[in-house]
């Protein structure tokens, strides 16, 4: 009997235990990235950036290399870090990089197959701050749908992985974005034990599904700071205030909710932003939430579509109190500035979510820093 229960031990112990596919430390000589251009003819290798390892001084996260990147954000192209060999990722299930970049930004990472299709997941980059990456496989979404007749990330066909800054692809409209910069990358791998769910279909009961927004449960940042400057202009700006993860969260919720700290002063608005372009919501039907904000003031709850047009949800917030709201989508109002259609908000057109802060514009009291605290956003699917 004790060699039978030791034996089923045994098993249990082979299945559970986690398998890594360490991709690159960088610690050899030569490495196999390349520095690629993606412009409007196609992709090219790129003769104005460059992809070395690195053994200075403090420059690696862990060991003594580390793969420095050295690009330009310019209108009408993105520079792309790639490594293009096939990756066998069968029996993966996340996968873990670390990034420093030069300037706060947002970091694309991706998985191309060969049929040319994309599975990408973003995180916002600090300046000059080591920014662990970890994400569940099954978290990515796809660039380009059309691409993949099956609709997955099939885990024995990737062919190449891509790293670039989101500045690239927002340099077009906001050309101060411009100019040199660069990023470290390092300790690539693969595990086949997944990391804490923080993102994609899930359920927060047996009968009622969601699409989980961000519980942020995790390291990884999806969500852009935009502010908007009406006192000379408008004038947009990103990442120029402060997120974070953070110990703060509502009762009954995780471990983390997200910190949002700006300044509340003059004709600005500040506000927070989640992609939602590549992700299927035609089921969803209201929208969960929850807000806390250090002092008294008004903010908007946004829904846009992929037309541009945008739905708003005032909600008005007192100092230091958690504020769980539910919203179903027909509560949200056509902002005045916009047009639609049909004047309804289409879940199947919904493009991105935002929270902004308005209450200067709507004659509230200035803060020299306000923090916004976000935590639990989703989307309740109907049948």
């Amino acid at each position: 009997m004790k060699a039978v229960t030791l034996a089923l031990g045994l098993c249990l112990f082979l299945q559970d235990s986690e398998k890594k596919l360490s991709l690159d430390d960088f610690e050899a000589d030569s490495t196999e990235w390349t520095a690629l251009k993606l412009d409007t003819t196609g992709v090219h290798p790129d003769p104005d950036a460059k992809a070395a390892i690195v053994r200075d001084a403090g420059a690696a996260k862990s060991g003594k290399g580390a793969l420095a990147y050295t690009y330009g954000i310019a209108p009408g192209a993105v520079s792309v870090l790639a490594l293009q060999r096939p990756i066998d990722l069968r029996g993966m299930k996340s996968m873990r990089l670390w990034v420093k970049c030069s300037r706060t930004t947002a970091v694309i990472i991706g998985l191309g197959e060969a049929s040319g299709a994309s599975y990408q997941a973003a995180a916002h980059c600090t300046a000059d701050v080591w920014q662990e990456i970890s994400v569940n496989l099954d978290e990515l979404t796809a660039d380009e749908p059309a691409k993949d007749p099956n609709g997955k990330l099939d885990l024995d066909q990737v062919g190449a992985m891509t790293v670039f800054d989101i500045g690239g692809f927002l340099a077009t409209f906001l050309p101060d974005l411009k100019g040199a910069r660069s990023m470290v990358v390092d300790d690539v791998s693969f595990s086949s034990k997944p990391v804490t769910a923080s993102t994609g279909p899930a359920q927060v009961t047996r009968v009622v599904p969601i699409h989980l927004v961000d519980n942020f449960e995790t390291s990884v940042i999806r969500w852009i700071p935009v502010s908007v400057d009406f006192s000379d202009g408008p004038k947009f700006n990103l990442f120029e205030a402060a997120v974070a993860v953070d110990k703060e969260v509502p009762e009954g919720g995780g471990k983390q909710s997200l910190k949002f700290s700006y300044p509340r002063k003059g004709q600005k608005i500040h506000a927070l932003m989640r992609n939602l372009e590549k992700v299927d919501l035609g089921k969803a039907t209201g929208i969960d939430l929850a807000l806390k904000s250090s002092h008294d003031g008004t903010f908007i709850v946004a829904i846009e579509e992929k037309d541009g047009s945008r739905y708003n949800r005032t909600v008005e917030l007192h100092a230091g109190d958690w504020k769980k709201l539910s919203f179903s989508l027909t509560e949200f109002t056509k902002a005045d500035d916009t047009q639609d259609e049909n004047d309804r908000l289409d879940a199947p057109q919904i493009k991105q979510v935002s929270i902004a802060d308005i209450s200067t514009m709507s004659g509230g009291t200035e803060a020299n820093e306000n923090h916004l605290w976000i935590d639990q956003v989703l989307f309740v699917l109907g049948p």
